[in-house]
């Protein structure tokens, strides 16, 4: 792969998923919010799973950071490899089960499917796990 596409295609998930953990600990509507809303609707259960997976996104932004800087942590590749499978369920969640439920204007859909799918493939990028 290119190493300045590398650079920048790591550089752009890690500030998606740090504002989107942010906008989760705001209570701001986010792409968490939209993903365990569609599961379990609105109630204490949904906020508090809202909050772990904001933690969670923005421990990952934060560690695909310091993968970027060849900073080594034992914990960072057991972190960007859960938040694969995490990311890989709210695909699942929020652009298959969600647009069935709710129907689907198809370019928007198509521009939301097709950011996920570059945090994905990102994410499997830089999981020594998948390598």
């Amino acid at each position: 792969m290119n190493r300045l596409g590398s650079i920048l295609l790591n550089i752009a998930v890690a500030l998606y998923l740090f504002a989107n953990g942010v906008l989760g600990l705001t209570n701001r509507s986010g792409e968490f919010e939209t993903m365990i809303r569609t599961i379990f609707g609105r109630g204490d259960l949904s906020g508090i799973l809202i909050i772990v997976l904001s933690v969670i996104a923005i421990g990952a932004g934060i560690f695909l950071l310091l993968e970027l800087f060849n900073i080594s942590i034992k914990i960072t590749d057991l972190i960007i490899f859960i938040f694969v499978i995490v990311w890989a369920v709210f695909i699942v969640i929020v652009d298959i089960i969600n647009p069935l439920r709710n129907g689907i204007t198809f370019l928007p859909y198509l521009v939301q499917l097709a950011s996920h799918l570059l945090v994905f493939g990102t994410l499997i990028t830089f999981c020594k796990k998948f390598s």
